[in-house]
């Protein structure tokens, strides 16, 4: 009878071992996947104090370049946010520089914003430049004549051209609107909006490459998405004695530029 009794008290020991057991291995898979969550707690930390650092910075440094552009044009009338939609201020300077380093004969602009204002402020006194500045919609254009007038600028052509099916692929600006352009000197592409057609800007190679004069400059704005940045290197091997440049903006540039300048 003892005999039995210490057989089952044994098998009742082993059972709650092993049930003890199992306990403590599903405490320790929890365990480790807790401690796998805080060290993945701890790396998103570390990544999102390091993505604050860098926006932080970012946002100085357009900071400190958009006082650089308020000092050099010499702005003295109110001015329309920069950055998100429109041009940023490292874009905005790089364009005052080629402006003031070239001095372009024949400007062409696709969307229109504040990028026109400061490259009608970047001209000489009494400079023939002429700026011809597409926009696709009539409310945007006249908000640019209304800046531009503000800044008692004229002399800059704000056309309205309307989006339209350029081929079976892309939708592009009415092409009737381009048609007498020639020998452009210096061209800023930073329209039609990608929202709708990805591919939107890629037609302005195939409509203005033949109308650059030999030692054009070419701007590409949002040079940091994959359309941007694949039109910029077409653009530039269609332009022998041209360097391609891809600036580290807050969006990206790409700037085609004579390599003897």
């Amino acid at each position: 009878m003892i005999n039995w009794i210490l057989v089952v008290a044994i098998v009742g020991l082993l059972i709650l071992v092993v049930l003890l057991g199992l306990k403590l291995r599903a405490m320790g898979r929890r365990l480790g996947q807790v401690i796998r969550d805080l060290g993945q707690l701890k790396k998103d930390h570390r990544a999102g104090v390091k993505d604050s650092r860098a926006d932080q910075w970012e946002h100085y440094r357009q900071g400190e370049t958009f006082a650089q552009l308020v000092t050099l044009l010499k702005i003295t009338a109110p001015i329309p946010p920069t950055r998100k939609w429109a041009a940023s201020p490292d874009l905005l300077l790089t364009l005052v520089e080629m402006v003031q380093k070239h001095q372009p004969k024949l400007i062409v602009e696709l969307g229109s914003g504040i990028s026109t204002l400061a490259l009608a402020k970047s001209l000489l006194p009494g400079s023939q430049t002429r700026i011809i500045s597409f926009d696709h919609s009539e409310e945007y254009a006249q908000a640019t004549r209304d800046l531009l007038i503000q800044h008692s600028i004229t002399g800059v052509e704000i056309r309205v051209a309307p989006i339209e099916q350029y081929d079976s692929e892309r939708t592009w600006y009415s092409k009737e609107f381009f048609k007498d352009l020639a020998d452009i000197d210096m061209l800023v592409i930073d329209g039609p909006p990608g929202a709708q057609d990805p591919q939107a800007r890629s037609s302005a190679q195939i409509e203005l490459g033949s109308r650059l004069s030999k030692n054009a400059i070419v701007v590409i704005d949002d040079a940091n998405r994959k359309g941007e940045h694949a039109m910029a290197e077409s653009f530039a091997r269609e332009m022998p004695g041209h360097a391609l440049v891809f600036l580290a903006h807050e969006k990206g540039t790409a700037l085609i530029a004579p390599q003897i300048m």
